[in-house]
């Protein structure tokens, strides 16, 4: 062990007890320590002092099981985040936040819901609404399947826009 390094051997953090030390690793002593349910793990020593590491996993999978109520991923709390979504962002059952939303980056054609197929050698349109894709067709021109783009969007989008005025 160097001389700049201060032994934390018998030290508890949390649940881990520190049993050696094992290397120094770019400056940072790495320690294993043995956590109450029995598990090894090889810890530095600063993520030990400044209590990053805690135990070897199963603090986190105790805290999980014990407010999974409360977690964001729970199924009950993904329910009521849709729900106060709905209630703010949707009109008859559509997102208003979708028929507004800018355009993704990932676009290559310049207009929502037009790419190239490059397998067909043609421009295709569709448009997503109340979770429904509709496949608006080929079209050799990337004009018409901007028009028939255009055309959904006024005939699916502006009323519910309209409403939302």
């Amino acid at each position: 062990m160097n001389n700049h390094i201060i032994d934390l051997t018998g030290k508890k953090f949390g649940r881990l007890t520190v049993k050696e030390f094992v290397r120094s690793e770019n400056g940072n002593a790495l320690w294993k320590c043995v956590c109450v349910c029995g598990n090894e793990k090889e810890v530095l020593a600063h993520n030990l002092k400044r209590g990053y590491v805690q135990s070897c996993g199963c603090l986190s999978e105790d805290t999980g099981r014990k407010y999974a109520d409360k977690n964001l991923r729970s199924e009950t709390a993904q329910k009521n985040a849709l729900k106060r979504k709905l209630e703010v962002d949707a009109v008859d059952g559509t997102m208003k936040s979708a028929l507004t939303r800018s355009l993704s980056t990932r676009n290559k054609s310049g207009i929502k819901g037009v790419r190239w197929n490059e397998a067909r050698n043609k421009w295709e349109a569709s448009i997503t609404f109340q979770k429904k894709a509709h496949f608006l067709g080929r079209f050799e021109k990337k004009e018409d399947a901007v028009k028939a783009r255009k055309d959904a969007e006024e005939k699916y989008f502006k009323p519910i826009l309209d409403k939302m005025n």
